[in-house]
C-alpha cells in the first residue's frame, strides 16, 4: 500500500473536523452547551479526546468555528451589487436563500437560538456575532433609506426580528409551521 499524499491527509483533516463539528452541533443544540463535553463529543464522534484536541483546543473554540462560521454562511447570502442602489431583488434574494438554509440546517439555528438566551456563553461571542448582525442591518437600512422609509433603523431592526421569530418558531414546530407561507408574508414586507 502506497504511503498517503498530503491531499489525503488534508481530506481526512478536513473529514474529521466536520465530524466533530456535527456532532457537537447536535449535543450543544440538544443538551445545551454548558452541559456538553468535550469527552463527551469525542465518544459521540467516535473518535478519542486526545484527537479531538488536535483539533480544537477548547471547547470554546469549538462553538465559536460553528457558531461564527455558520453566521458568515447566512452573511454571504447578502449579495448587493451596489450599495447605493440596493435592489429589491438582492434583499428577497438574502430571504429566500436563509429561509432554505434554515430548512436544510435546523440543528444549527436550534444552537443559535439556545445560546442567545444563555447570557454567559453569548456573552463570549457578542461583539463578533454583533459584527456579522451589523452588517447586515446596515444594509437593510441603506435600503429602507433609498427607498423613503422615515424610520429606516427601527424598519431594519423589524424586519430582523421577524426573521428571526420566524426562525424560532420554525424550529420549534418544524412539522406545522407554515414557513413557506410565512415567507412569503416576509417578502411582502419589503
Amino acid at each position: 500500500m502506497a504511503p498517503r499524499t498530503e491531499q489525503q491527509f488534508e481530506k481526512i483533516r478536513n473529514e474529521k473536523i466536520d465530524l466533530i463539528k456535527h456532532t457537537a452541533l447536535k449535543l450543544f443544540a440538544e443538551n445545551g452547551y454548558e452541559s456538553a463535553s468535550i469527552a463527551q463529543i469525542a465518544k459521540e464522534a467516535g473518535i478519542s479526546k486526545g484527537l479531538m484536541y488536535n483539533y480544537f483546543s477548547s471547547k470554546e473554540e469549538l462553538l465559536k468555528e460553528i457558531l461564527i462560521g455558520g453566521l458568515l454562511n447566512f452573511t454571504k447570502l447578502l449579495q448587493i451589487d451596489n450599495i447605493d442602489k440596493i435592489k429589491k431583488s438582492e434583499i428577497e434574494f438574502f430571504i429566500t436563500e436563509n429561509i432554505k438554509l434554515l430548512k436544510q440546517k435546523p440543528e444549527f439555528y436550534k444552537l443559535y437560538f439556545s445560546l442567545a438566551f444563555q447570557s454567559k456563553v453569548f456573552k463570549a461571542l457578542e461583539q463578533e456575532i454583533m459584527e456579522i448582525f451589523g452588517e447586515i442591518v446596515n444594509v437593510l437600512v441603506n435600503y429602507y433609506t433609498q427607498k423613503g422609509e422615515k424610520q429606516a433603523y427601527v424598519k431594519a431592526r423589524f424586519v430582523f426580528a421577524v426573521f428571526d421569530g420566524i426562525g424560532i418558531h420554525y424550529i420549534s414546530d418544524l412539522d406545522n409551521f407554515p414557513i413557506d407561507e410565512v415567507e412569503n408574508m416576509i417578502l411582502d414586507m419589503l
